[in-house]
């Protein structure tokens, strides 16, 4: 007599091709996040380095713009100096004297050639619970060992074991 063979359907989907997905997530995130921050510092730093140097060489053209003024001599700039320095104005000029106290007493001319101050940007921190712990040294390691697990698991092979749960059986009967 020819042996008869059962067959058990296929599920339609295998809950492993989730643990699968998460664990394979999870490991990308543990090696992207950070990499990606990484970037995120260097330009950053790129950003105030160049924003510091494009102040140092407004600073710069604005003293060399005063020493050419004084090569010229310019009438202006010598005016100035005269007063500022020297305590000279024109005849007939009137003077208007203030009291020497504090910065106001400061004569040098090269606090008007300062130019403003520079605002640098802020390095952002991430906000994510995902990106602070694919960042942080002690917790790194756990985010890419529950991801390899996660990946372990999703690539079980699926339970043989009862009716219509797992691969394709096919159970000989007598």
């Amino acid at each position: 007599m020819p042996r008869r063979a059962r067959t058990s359907r296929l599920p339609l989907f295998d809950a492993g091709w989730l643990f699968l997905i998460a664990g394979l997530g999870l490991l990308a995130s543990g090696v992207i996040i950070p990499a990606a921050r990484d970037l995120e510092q260097a330009h950053w730093r790129r950003d105030r380095a160049l924003r510091t140097e494009m102040h140092r060489l407004h600073r710069l053209t604005r003293h060399e713009a005063y020493l050419e003024a004084v090569r010229d001599g310019d009438e202006a700039v010598a005016l100035q100096l005269a007063t500022t320095q020297l305590g000279l104005a024109r005849a007939g000029a009137d003077v208007l004297s203030l009291p020497a106290v504090g910065p106001a007493s400061n004569a040098s001319v090269f606090v008007s050639l300062e130019p403003p101050p520079i605002e640098l940007p802020a390095l952002r921190e991430p906000t994510s619970i995902l990106s602070r712990l694919a960042n942080s040294q002690h917790t790194r390691l756990w985010v890419m060992a529950v991801g390899s697990m996660l990946v372990l698991i999703g690539l079980l092979p699926p339970s043989l074991t009862g009716r219509g749960h797992g691969g394709r059986a096919t159970v000989p009967t007598q």
